[in-house]
């Protein structure tokens, strides 16, 4: 009797020895898997730009000069959108450059009204001929290629925040806004929140009260505010990583991009050791929003001085400074009204090399008249 219960002892040993084997041999398969992808997958190539800003064939390596400029090493480029529902403009702009060694992210938002050379002097309104057109627009202006654009539904927004149990976010101003026509209604007092998906986005789209109050500073604050709760995404996203599927399918739903898969994938595996409280830094582009050119209202003039060196401290891609010659800042001739490429004597009106200010201490003027 006692030498069956030993064999039954011995047979269920070899069994839990065997599940634990098996156990064993396919977390090692799913290590070896992982460590092979994460090491096989090339870094996205950068397309050189030719004379007409159309991508060439031609891989930009570390340490190739393109122009008077060295690419720093896998250092990548990309311009974030989100087009206005009911108007068809860009109803945000943001730039983000990812040092991938350093592990660094800088955001810069361009604020939709800026103004640029086209027929509709605003440019939001680049966005109409396409989001390529938009990111030709925006590379012109700050004067480097941009290696990949995202556009961002508004659906995938809500529903991305809404996967991870909303987020927990500071107001920054009373929002109280309402428009049957468009069936948005805003109301949130300033101060902690918790956002659902459908809330967030009504955070991200608010401009201004019915009265005309609202943000003090105007789209650049709004655009401070976007930049933020984009941050605050990210992070809950991460601390959700579990349910990586899900949002993969759907940004995939949600978004139209030039990355591949490929793409996506080797951004992945680099990007979750960024650390998002320090490795992440961003600004807006400082300007006088009150600006009429022709017939069109409330143009955003940029600063050239202070641009130019918000440029080059947080998403310039180079090794050496952008200089006045790079960027493309259109300005207004004070003297009869008339638009121009500004020139060296506009860029040193500002002590650009001393200035380090946030968004919080930007001048600005004037507010959008319009909520698309």
């Amino acid at each position: 009797m006692a030498k069956k219960k030993k064999r039954r002892l011995k047979k269920k040993y070899r069994i839990l020895r065997g599940i634990y084997i098996a156990v064993v041999v396919i977390a090692a398969i799913i290590v070896i898997a992982y460590a092979a992808l994460k090491f096989t997958v090339r870094a996205p190539e950068i397309k050189q730009p030719d004379d007409t800003g159309s991508q060439t064939s031609q891989e930009i390596v570390p340490g190739m000069t393109t122009g008077d400029h060295t690419r720093r090493e896998q250092t990548y480029t990309f311009m974030l959108c989100c087009p206005d529902q009911a108007s068809g403009n860009a109803d945000a702009i943001m730039l983000v450059t990812y040092d991938v060694p350093n592990q660094k992210i800088g955001m810069l938002s361009v604020p939709r009204d800026t103004l640029v050379d086209q027929s509709s002097p605003k440019i939001n309104a680049a966005m109409h001929k396409g989001v390529e057109n938009l990111q030709s627009m925006v590379s012109d202006l700050v004067g480097y290629p941009i290696d990949f654009y995202i556009q961002i539904d508004l659906d995938g927004f809500r529903e991305l925040v809404d996967a991870v149990g909303g987020v927990d976010f500071n107001v920054p101003v009373e929002m109280y806004y309402n428009d049957p026509t468009q069936d948005l209604s805003i109301f949130f007092q300033p101060g902690m929140q918790h956002l659902d998906g459908e809330d967030a986005m009504k955070v991200c789209r608010f401009r201004k009260n019915g009265d005309g109050t609202g943000y003090p500073m105007g789209d650049i604050q709004r655009s401070e505010t976007v930049r933020k709760l984009m941050i605050t995404v990210a992070k809950k996203l991460v601390a959700n990583i579990g349910k990586l599927d899900q949002f993969v399918s759907i940004m995939q739903r949600n978004i139209e991009t030039n990355l591949s898969a490929t793409d996506l994938t080797w951004f992945v595996t680099k990007a979750v050791g960024v650390n998002l409280d320090s490795g992440v830094s961003g600004d807006a582009l400082p300007g006088d929003g009150s600006v009429t050119y022709g017939s069109t209202r409330y143009c955003y003039e940029l600063e050239p001085g202070k641009s130019l060196e918000m440029i080059n401290r947080l998403v310039n891609p180079y090794t050496a400074s952008l200089t006045a010659e790079d960027v493309n800042i259109f300005q207004i001739s004070k003297q009869n009204g008339r638009g121009y490429r500004a020139t060296a004597s506009d860029f040193q009106t500002t002590d650009s090399s001393t200035d380090t200010t946030d968004t919080s201490n930007t001048t600005t003027t004037g507010r959008d008249p319009e909520y698309d």
